[in-house]
């Protein structure tokens, strides 16, 4: 999600992405039912995967932001970001929508033979709406194969609508004002979410996907975006290495305390005070990563593997929880689950195939499609 800033692609940040998907992956691969010692271990592990997204949200911000610093003079400014914002986003995400429409609508007599409820969903406005990234506004009613294709496309339209709002408020704002806005976005979020959660029947699902509940993560990437324009900024970041350690070791702590005692994400105390807590997390280790090159995070960050998982993690979170019923379906004739060894092993195929497919999806399609879009100039 995003793309490189106009100087050019920054190895660390693919790593990022890379660590980001993985996470998303253990959150939705690891289903254990029954009694398994293995499979309980790991899901306990990633019980804060769904965190992913938020890493996201961060490299999002700092990206964009980035881009949207780098040529808000431009004659062509909004013109070329969303042209290439097309490219990057549209196709890949429009092709699932109407893979599902065939398998819906072409497929019926054979979704309902294979599987075991023989409901096969309905296509209606619930899923037309994904065209226009309004799946985050309203509770939409996913059945069977809808929810593995869909349900975590939420996090694209938060995406999509920060994209909206961000080119209007760099073009408009100096860098002052617009770090002034950006900070009050990520001290308001939490009080945001609460007033949601507290004032709607759907309070916790909507705190949990509307685009200005999850404004502090992509504000927190963002002001990292203006911030690190400032040589001055840079220099006393790089400089000081063993305080921005110090910081990460008390959020580390905080994460702990969420990871053990709160981590499901509509929880009251994670959904207002630890989604920002968490974003500041991830907005360190993108300083400690860019700001020191030889250190243990951007290390990690540029390994060859978690750079190419970084590469295709768009195409993967798409179709990464389809791909595993699919394959859990075809070879177990079940839903998803890892708490067996045949289970694991399925669940193992599927990321593979996953990521066969991500890796087709960016040779044939992505790749050429971002130079397509890289053709328009600012």
């Amino acid at each position: 999600m995003g793309e490189p800033s106009s100087q050019g692609r920054i190895p660390e940040l693919d790593g990022l992405r890379g660590i980001a998907i993985l996470l998303v992956l253990g959150t939705h691969y690891i289903i254990v039912s029954g009694q398994s010692q293995v499979a309980s271990f790991f899901q306990f592990v990633f019980l804060l995967g769904w965190s992913g997204v938020d890493l996201f949200f961060v490299l999002s911000g700092f990206l964009i932001g980035g881009i949207l610093l780098d040529v808000r003079a431009s004659p062509s400014y909004f013109r070329t970001f969303y042209i290439r914002r097309f490219f990057r986003i549209i196709p890949v995400y429009y092709l699932w929508i109407v893979l599902y429409m065939l398998l819906v609508g072409v497929g019926g007599s054979l979704l309902r033979a294979h599987t075991r409820t023989g409901t096969v969903p309905p296509l209606g406005f619930d899923i037309y709406a994904h065209f226009l990234f309004l799946q985050n506004f309203a509770i939409v009613n996913y059945i069977a194969i809808s929810e593995y294709w869909f349900a975590h496309t939420w996090s694209l339209a938060v995406e999509e609508q920060f994209y909206l709002v961000s080119p209007l408020l760099v073009r408009l704002c100096t860098r002052r004002r617009l770090s002034v806005l950006l900070g009050t976005l990520i001290l308001a979020a939490p009080l945001i979410r609460l007033f949601v959660r507290s004032h709607f029947a759907e309070g916790p699902w909507l705190a949990y996907r509307l685009m200005p509940c999850r404004a502090d993560s992509l504000a927190c990437g963002m002001l990292a975006a203006v911030l690190w324009r400032s040589e001055s900024f840079r220099e006393r970041v790089t400089a000081s290495g063993n305080k921005l350690y110090g910081l990460l070791g008390v959020l580390t702590a905080g994460l702990v305390v969420l990871w053990k005692w709160f981590p499901n994400p509509q929880s009251p105390l994670t959904e207002t005070l630890g989604f920002t807590w968490i974003a500041v997390f991830y907005l360190l280790i993108l300083l400690l990563a860019l700001s020191r090159p030889t250190g243990l995070i951007a290390s990690l960050c540029r390994m060859a593997w978690l750079r190419e998982l970084g590469r295709v993690s768009y195409c993967i979170y798409i179709i990464h929880t389809a791909v595993n019923l699919f394959f859990h379906m075809a070879l177990r004739h079940a839903a998803p689950q890892s708490s067996d060894a045949k289970g694991a092993v399925v669940t193992l195929l599927a990321a593979l195939g996953t990521y066969g497919i991500a890796r087709a999806s960016w040779v044939i399609l992505e790749h050429p499609l971002v130079r397509r879009g890289h053709a328009f100039k600012y």
